[in-house]
């Protein structure tokens, strides 16, 4: 009877668990469709949403690079990196 209880509780959480990653899965999923909805219009061309990620990533790195006054040298200039990383594969999606 206890292991039943246990099986039980285990599964409650487990389900819990995957129905919240679900929701928050499906309102990013709706965020990015907006972006990218958005980002359609402004480029005058169609948008999907592995090219609205790329563009997400690289706005991402410009501000982390940007933004924090307190960073390090050594952290600016990974942003950096990664900024033109993003802006490259930016354009090769693009």
């Amino acid at each position: 009877m206890e292991k039943q209880i246990l099986l039980n509780a285990h599964g409650f959480l487990y389900n819990l668990a995957a129905n919240t990653f679900c929701m928050i899965a499906s309102a990013v999923n709706k965020s990015v469709d907006g972006l990218g909805t958005y980002y359609s219009q402004v480029l005058e061309r169609n948008i999907n949403r592995q090219q609205t990620w790329a563009l997400i990533e690289a706005q991402a790195a410009l501000f982390l690079g940007i933004l924090p006054a307190g960073y390090s040298l050594l952290l600016r200039a990974a942003a950096l990196v990664w900024f033109f990383v993003a802006v490259k594969r930016c354009k090769r999606m693009l």
